[in-house]
């Protein structure tokens, strides 16, 4: 068992810890959005998207029973939205069309919308069917009419199919299909799962649309009625967005889980009036024109975002519109101009970039657009790389790497303070970082995350904590799926490592940084991935915050040995300690990873400190523990 001793100074106030700094950030990506937040279970319901099959419908809509004869299916688009025709040459039922791949349950109800029509022809009737679930309905007349319906599942299925089927001659349309479980029908098209287990992380603040997909994203897109709103495709992830979930949805599902929404507007393919324009539709009145078009779409309160990002990673090659730095300032002032002339209470976070890879970027931005703009963010991603050859030098790299993280974000405020001043008011906001090892487009960006990167995040909090003075907004990248807090199944949803770790934090922490100091053995860091080599780190990680009044104390540390106990002396200072508590995450390895059969392999325990004494904490390896103290003021 190592050793380690830890010393809190209550009375040395480092300064006021912002809530935001354990934000969260959700993108257009993979099943983010589509299949994790929203609740649709249909793909290309606008019968508008790819089609590898090549029969004329868009998979997975296919004719049933194949290539028939007595049918013929077809596809009109028109601005983005399509509508399906099919014809019945026979009078005899059963021809029509299924969209397969449906995870069902039994019991559970699922709730079906779509609008139809019947021109010409001695059409009879429609019948629709689900997991035996079977509703047979008089065809509709020659003009457009809304059918809903309530569909109960009669067996559990993960590959069911949903079909729609006509009897007779003639002609059925169908458009604006969409498929949903009741209950998330009933919360206004949001995963009442995924909602729940967001809010029991209480997020301060959602960072959206992106990420890459926001310097492509036309705002106006993904407003309106949504039967009306075109699928367009996305040249940033090379998919097919139907915008569905758009302002008004992003705005209503972050008051619904207690966020304060921050939007990223399009620098890369979009102009300063469409910003502007945005913030209008967001925050102006009724009688602004922007703000005119909200209330007549539903909203007739102004949503009142305070947070919006100008452009998202611009530097990079990747990015769609990326220019050089200077170029990105005069871009800034435009934008910040425009979008503060539609409401100028706003906070403006413009691209920042990582010290280390662009040292001269962040230099230029702010000797260009300077005091003009309130944050100046940075994203970090490490290692880009998997190796299981290399298992324990991985797990170290990845343990030690808030080390250099925290370093980085020092780099970004000392150059803050050099071209702006020590008394500059831009603050830093980390609103891109996460563990991000092997995941690609091929897996929909979805990492298997393991205890191992809960130590990451909570070395990284230590980090925020301390750095709280300049960096005041953190964003996970990202909420669900994608590189995840919580992954979902079409039927289920539950926390990965981070989101346990997230919740220990927000639960307990408190809002005010003290003094911390921690002597301890020490490791070497191997280089790994994007992750350089990192000498003398601490086995033993500690960061102290108080309660507003001083009167409670919360000390985390975290324990990156992976598997050694470590046996640590607290010293408290400024402070009579008296009841305490603990909390404790671990697992029974650091490859513990949760999953839909096991959502609790890592998990927080909490407890009474042994003997009832807070001056000695065993610390379990590979863990993280919260050590809460009442104080009594000496």
């Amino acid at each position: 068992m190592g050793t380690a001793s830890i010393r809190v100074d209550v009375g040395r106030r480092l300064g006021r810890i912002d809530a935001n700094i354990y934000g969260h950030f959700i993108e257009h990506l993979g099943r983010c959005i589509n299949g994790g937040i929203w609740g649709e279970m249909l793909r290309a319901r606008k019968f508008v998207g790819f089609d590898d099959d090549h029969d004329g419908l868009p998979d997975p809509w296919r004719v049933i029973g194949g290539r028939d004869p007595q049918l013929l299916a077809s596809v009109e688009l028109a601005r983005g939205v399509g509508v399906l025709w099919l014809r019945s040459l026979s009078e005899h039922g059963g021809h029509g069309v299924a969209h397969g791949g449906l995870a069902v349950r039994r019991g559970e109800s699922y709730s079906l919308e779509l609008d139809v029509r019947a021109a010409g022809g001695e059409l009879r009737e429609v019948e629709i069917a689900l997991a035996g679930a079977r509703e047979v309905r008089p065809a509709p007349g020659d003009e457009w009419r809304r059918w809903e319906m309530e569909l109960p599942a009669r067996w559990d299925a993960d590959d069911a199919a949903l079909s729609i089927a006509c009897r007779g001659k003639g002609e059925l349309q169908m458009r604006d299909v969409s498929l949903m479980a009741a209950g998330d029908r009933a919360t206004g098209g949001f995963r009442a799962d995924v909602i729940e287990l967001v809010r029991a992380l209480r997020p301060p603040v959602i960072r959206w649309p992106g990420g890459c997909f926001a310097d492509g994203y036309q705002w106006e897109d993904g407003v309106g009625p949504r039967a009306e709103r075109p699928a367009v495709f996305d040249t940033a992830w090379a998919a097919w967005e139907p915008n569905d979930f758009g302002t008004d949805e992003f705005v209503a599902w972050c008051r619904l889980v207690g966020a304060e929404p921050y939007i990223c507007v399009n620098t890369g393919s979009a102009d300063a009036a469409q910003a502007g324009a945005w913030v209008e539709y967001c925050n102006g009145g009724v009688s602004s024109e922007f703000g005119g078009r909200r209330a007549a779409n539903g909203c007739a309160a102004p949503h009142a975002v305070r947070y919006w990002g100008v452009g998202n990673e611009t530097y990079g090659g990747w990015e769609i519109g990326n220019v050089p730095a200077d170029g990105y300032a005069r871009l800034f002032v435009e934008f910040a101009e425009a979008m503060r002339a539609a409401d100028e209470r706003i906070e403006l976070i413009a691209v920042g970039a990582d010290p280390v890879d662009r040292p001269d970027w962040n230099r230029t931005v702010l000797q260009i657009a300077g005091e003009r703009m309130d944050y100046l963010s940075v994203h970090r991603y490490v290692p880009h790389t998997r190796d299981e050859a290399r298992a324990d030098e991985q797990y170290a790299a990845i343990v030690a790497a808030p080390v250099d993280v925290e370093r980085r974000l020092g780099m970004v405020e000392a150059t803050i303070e050099e071209v702006l001043g020590p008394d500059s008011a831009v603050r830093i906001a980390f609103d891109e970082w996460n563990v991000w090892l092997d995941a690609n487009r091929d897996t929909l960006l979805e990492e298997r995350y393991e205890l191992r990167d809960a130590l990451f995040a909570a070395g990284v909090f230590h980090g925020l904590q301390r750095c709280c003075a300049r960096v005041t907004m953190a964003n996970l990248a990202q909420l669900v799926n994608v590189l995840p807090a919580i992954t979902t199944s079409p039927t289920g949803a539950w926390g990965t490592p981070l989101y346990h770790v997230f919740r220990l934090y927000v639960d307990e922490c408190g809002p005010v940084a003290v003094a911390c100091a921690c002597e301890c053995e020490r490791f070497d860091a191997p280089a790994f991935g994007n992750i350089p080599a990192l000498a003398g780190v601490g086995f033993i990680d500690a960061a102290a915050t108080i309660s507003e009044d001083g009167g409670r104390l919360a000390l985390t540390v975290l324990n990156r040995h992976r598997t050694d106990e470590v046996e640590a002396e607290v010293e408290i200072a400024g402070g009579r300690p008296g009841a305490a508590r603990l909390a404790v995450l671990s697992g029974e390895s650091e490859r513990a990873a949760g999953s839909e059969h096991a959502p609790d392999a890592v998990s927080i325990v909490r407890a009474s400190p042994a003997s009832g004494e807070a001056g000695r904490l065993v610390l379990p390896p590979h863990s993280v523990t919260v050590l809460v103290v009442e104080l009594e003021a000496d």
